[in-house]
């Protein structure tokens, strides 16, 4: 009798405490706040909260505010970011289903650091045994030139010191000289006149 008694109490026992665990299981809670710049105070949009460790989390809207939901009563850390600012993080944060947690962040603003930029040579580059007063032309750079229409002679018009003598013509003066005093080389041959109906005795023509 004695044994079926204890055993009875106990049963009780359960019953009576098991209703004030079950539900705390099942308890949730939010967190709420705004997120402001610390020196003007103006709200800021677009920052990411986040409860590390977890799934949970939210971006603020465009008044700066912000509100995570339906969060597990429990103990966390939470972290604000945004580029451009320093990151905020927040530790003992107690959510409880009584109440919502209110949160705010004053964030930092702070310079974006890059890391080592190098800077190449692009598509055109330069010989390091070019002479001075010689330049060099590939048939790309020939083609591309501004007003140049894929021809050679218009191509070296517009480089500085280069001018022609006539707009219906290829005579070119360069640095003052005499359009005869040019000389064109191909590959590597001379050539008196490139111009088709060159005039004899110059190095222009209506066409190279």
């Amino acid at each position: 009798m004695k044994k079926r008694m204890r055993i009875f109490c106990i049963i009780f026992l359960i019953l009576l405490f098991l209703p004030t665990f079950v539900p705390a299981q099942n308890e949730r809670g939010s967190i709420y706040g705004l997120v402001t710049d610390a020196f003007t105070n103006q709200p800021l949009i677009g920052v990411n909260i986040i409860l590390p460790g977890t799934n949970y989390g939210t971006a603020t809207d465009s008044e700066g505010k912000f509100e995570i939901k339906d969060i597990p009563v429990n103990t966390y850390q939470i972290r604000a970011s945004i580029i451009g600012y320093s990151s905020g993080t927040k530790t003992d944060i107690v959510v409880r289903s009584s109440k919502p947690v209110e949160v705010d962040f004053k964030l930092v603003e702070e310079a974006i650091k890059l890391g080592d930029i190098t800077v190449k040579a692009g598509y055109f580059s330069r010989a390091p045994t070019d002479i001075i007063s010689t330049r060099s032309f590939g048939y790309e750079e020939i083609r591309r030139a501004p007003g140049g229409f894929e021809d050679v002679i218009r191509a070296l018009s517009i480089l500085p010191g280069v001018a022609q003598a006539d707009a219906g013509r290829n005579d070119l003066i360069v640095r003052g000289g005499a359009p005869s005093e040019n000389l064109y080389i191909l590959d590597g041959i001379e050539i008196p006149n490139i111009n088709h109906f060159g005039t004899q005795g110059a190095a222009g023509g209506p066409l190279s």
